[in-house]
């Protein structure tokens, strides 16, 4: 027998339960703002993350099985709920477009090397700017430039932000 429930934030979870395994495919439109994840809510308090969602066949879909114990454990058996979040956000904010090289951009050699993948990149009439979401857990981009980057939130998650002149030159923060 299979059930159905709504997602709070779209799509729908479908359960199969066989003996002490459940069957779970998470389903939901794809939008293009980014990355989703699936989590349970048991009634009673417990969460579980049940896994990222991953397009096929221009939807958002996501298969796990777990056994009952597993919920159990979790909190979240036999009475949960399900909700598709937005974890990681592919838009950027105005004037910033994602630059796929942003080392050649740079006067550094050190600085260079340091920059293995893409950026988010402003042009300015002065110079340009560099922006990489921040996580405490993830080491920095730029880390010899740390103590120059400026801390700013986009859509409610911390980004660094550091300012270079033309030629790609480190720029110093001015003081507010």
């Amino acid at each position: 027998m299979k059930e159905r429930m709504a997602m709070r934030g779209g799509g729908t979870l479908t359960l199969r339960q066989d003996g002490p395994r459940v069957h779970m495919e998470a389903e939901r439109p794809s939008d293009g703002r980014g990355l989703y994840k699936v989590w349970l809510h048991g009634d009673q308090g417990g969460k579980l993350l049940l896994g990222t969602l991953a397009p096929e066949n221009g939807q958002l879909v996501l298969r796990r099985t777990l056994s009952v114990g597993a919920l159990e454990q979790a909190g979240c058996w036999p009475q949960f709920s399900a909700a598709a979040t937005l974890a990681f956000s592919f838009s950027a904010p105005a004037n910033w477009y994602c630059e796929q090289h942003p080392s050649q951009l740079l006067a550094d050699p050190v600085l260079q090397e340091q920059l293995k993948g893409s950026m988010l990149c402003r042009k300015e009439s002065d110079g340009f700017s560099l922006a990489v979401p921040f996580r405490p857990e993830r080491p920095v981009a730029l880390s010899a430039l740390i103590c120059l980057a400026s801390l700013e939130r986009w859509e409610g998650r911390p980004h660094l932000v550091w300012r270079f002149d033309r030629e790609g030159h480190p720029k110093i923060p001015r003081r507010a």
